[in-house]
């Protein structure tokens, strides 16, 4: 079967098999990474279970993309959109518009699963209820093009240090939404994602419930996504996953961690959200994952403005002892970044309150550009 795929002024002609039964649209975004897509396509060649296509979102960077795309289009059933405008979270949306499987997994350009990962998304939708699945996000590097697992850290969505997070702190600041306590990540009352640290050692070994992990490495019921509302109001997407995982859980559905289901991710240098050497982006990056508060805000009732405050006012207080007793100056730029996110926050929620027409984006978008 033949069709045309449309976005912008692009179109591109691709090939897709019939399809029947439980099947898998593997969703990827990418800009800049020809030289790493190889090892994600070779790696989706090699996977046991073959009852999968691929939809790989382009932002053209003239950089071959594309011709590595249609290389491996003769050998794994992929259709490439072309995304002319907007960010990561726009071309997200561009996949699940046209994603056909009633499991849609989601995969990073520089990450590569295992052979079984596809298999593992199946089998684990074969449980009543679920309604989306994390995995494991292993951190990796190459070596003459070879996949080597970093030593040093074991996982990078399982934390490995136990920062503080006491009993207080549990309860005044990163207290979970009421149904989330049992949950590996979560959101809190004051709107910031948090992990629940007493869960970290079994997530390690068996399955854990958790709102979703990394985008790198998880999955969702397409059914479960029905009614799913993305505001053009992200650059770097920070949280979005947390975001979507909100969607599913309030609509009853489960959603677990699989430490099974594993991914490499490779360390190349700075990407979207590791490794940020950049002043601009880094104060972006904390900007935007400040704001979930904001976006739930009005449509998740066990948000709490006094959790939110106790909490601002301890993030404030550590920033603040560390500047002006630790001499810690390169935080005076963290603070400020978090200032202007609580400043936007609030625009944004006066503005829906009177009925304006403010939108986030443009001030994210100078926080880049100026």
């Amino acid at each position: 079967m033949f069709y045309q795929i449309k976005n912008g002024d692009t179109t591109n002609t691709c090939t897709l098999k019939c399809k029947r039964g439980r099947f898998v649209t593997v969703l990827i975004t990418t800009f800049k990474r020809a030289h790493l897509l190889p090892y994600l396509f070779s790696a989706l060649e090699r996977q046991s279970c073959k009852s999968f296509d691929i939809l790989a979102i382009v932002k053209p960077s003239g950089d071959g993309t594309e011709n590595v795309i249609a290389q491996f289009q003769r050998s794994l059933n992929i259709s490439m959109f072309i995304q002319t405008s907007g960010h990561v979270v726009d071309a997200i949306k561009i996949g699940l518009k046209h994603a056909t499987g009633d499991i849609i997994a989601f995969l990073d350009d520089d990450a590569i699963p295992s052979s079984d990962w596809v298999q593992i998304q199946i089998e684990n939708y074969s449980s009543p209820n679920i309604g989306g699945l994390a995995g494991q996000v292993i951190p990796a590097y190459l070596n003459q093009h070879n996949i080597i697992e970093a030593n040093e850290k074991s996982s990078e969505i399982i934390p490995k240090t136990k920062p503080f997070q006491g009993s207080l702190g549990r309860e005044l600041w990163n207290c979970p939404l009421k149904g989330l306590d049992d949950y590996l990540v979560y959101v809190s009352k004051a709107g910031i994602v948090n992990y629940n640290l007493e869960l970290a050692d079994q997530a390690q070994h068996q399955k854990t419930k958790t709102l979703l992990g990394m985008g790198a490495n998880m999955s969702v019921l397409a059914k479960a996504l029905e009614g799913l509302q993305f505001s053009d109001s992200w650059v770097l997407g920070l949280s979005y996953e947390q975001f979507i995982g909100w969607h599913i859980w309030k609509k009853g559905y489960t959603i677990i961690f699989n430490p099974k289901a594993k991914v490499y991710h490779l360390s190349h240098g700075q990407t979207l959200s590791r490794n940020v050497t950049d002043k601009k982006k880094d104060a972006l990056r904390q900007i935007e994952d400040r704001l979930l508060f904001y976006r739930l805000y009005g449509f998740e009732p066990n948000l709490s403005k006094m959790h939110r405050l106790t909490w601002l006012i301890f993030d404030a207080g550590t920033d603040l002892k560390k500047i002006c007793i630790n001499r810690e100056f390169l935080r005076i730029s963290s603070f400020r970044s978090k200032v202007h996110s609580e400043i936007i926050g609030i625009k944004w929620l006066l503005s829906r309150r009177f009925g304006g027409n403010y939108c986030p984006l443009t001030d994210l978008e100078k926080v880049l550009n100026d």
